[in-house]
């Protein structure tokens, strides 16, 4: 369990953190979601004690991280992808790790394996890719086995194969019984990957819910229906307190509603129904709205004035 308790950081006179109270449960894959300079990577690195807050605390199992006796063990995290000395060979790396948190060193070859790097582990790290560095940085991540993984932006640098990879390795962990807490900027790709979702802005939360709460709270979410009656549905729809607009023809696109309960209006008007299904906001749809306010950095569109 991760857990936030009113936790806050200042940068001179810039808040970038704002009493942010959360607790990040195991066997899910929590998505840590908000604009630039929102302070996600701040708050990540409070976490991992690379940042001493303001006020409040920042805990795992309800220990700060500086008081973990074998850190790696415990704790697998990623903040970004320059990982060890570029002279130094990948798996030299990775067994200095092992040795200074009691990590059987047989480890190291398995985790190389298992992120890719199984050919790669003689390499001197100045010469790997973005790509490679990435999957390094999560080899460390995983070397001690950890019941908490923390990842920052991990898909940068990793191709389609890779994204897949580390999605379902986070899936895989997390059904395990582990607690993944990940941010990432790839709306598409944390829709496919997130069970749960924090959303900051500012500094402040936005919002603490599972992806279905915030899918489902998004203006962009629909019931669709057609009807040869479309008319009288719609207005039987607006005299039940729904939102009603027309989808086309002898189309309605109704919010507020489930489908049940419009199905359950055109029942008891004794319309015919030829079409009826929910369409979802995106991720990006409902990300954008929830943080339309938190934005510090708004690019002016193509078409505007400058």
């Amino acid at each position: 369990m991760i857990t936030l308790e009113d936790l806050s950081k200042d940068f001179g006179s810039v808040r970038a953190v704002d009493s942010l109270s959360v607790e990040v449960a195991p066997g899910k894959v929590t998505g840590f979601l908000g604009p630039n300079g929102a302070g996600k990577t701040t708050t990540m690195r409070m976490l991992l004690g690379l940042d001493a807050p303001s006020s409040g605390r920042a805990l795992v199992n309800g220990v700060g991280y500086a008081k973990l006796a074998a850190p790696l063990r415990t704790v697998g995290a990623l903040l970004e992808p320059r990982t060890g000395h570029r002279g130094q060979r990948a798996d030299s790396h990775l067994r200095g790790l092992a040795r200074s948190n009691r990590i059987p060193v047989a480890r190291v070859d398995a985790v190389l394996q298992e992120v890719g790097l199984g050919e790669a582990g003689k390499r001197r790290i100045g010469t790997f890719s973005l790509g490679m560095r990435q999957r390094l940085g999560i080899a460390a991540a995983l070397l001690g086995e950890p019941e908490v993984l923390v990842f920052d932006e991990p898909v940068n640098g990793l191709d389609a194969d890779g994204v897949a990879w580390i999605r379902d390795l986070m899936r895989a962990n997390a059904a395990a019984g582990a607690t993944v807490f990940v941010s990432s900027h790839l709306m598409s790709e944390m829709q496919s990957t997130a069970d749960h979702l924090v959303v900051i802005g500012r500094g402040k939360l936005l919002a603490d819910e599972s992806m279905d709460a915030v899918l489902a709270a998004s203006a962009q979410t629909a019931v669709v229906v057609s009807s040869p009656q479309a008319g009288v549905l719609a207005a039987g729809l607006e005299r039940a307190g729904y939102a009603v607009a027309v989808a086309g023809h002898e189309s309605l696109r109704v919010t507020g509603a489930t489908t049940q309960e419009v199905g359950g209006v055109a029942h008891s008007l004794g319309v015919r129904i030829n079409e009826l299904g929910l369409r979802r906001a995106s991720l990006e749809q409902a990300y954008t709205e929830l943080t339309a306010q938190s934005l510090d950095f708004v690019p002016t569109r193509i078409g505007e004035e400058l």
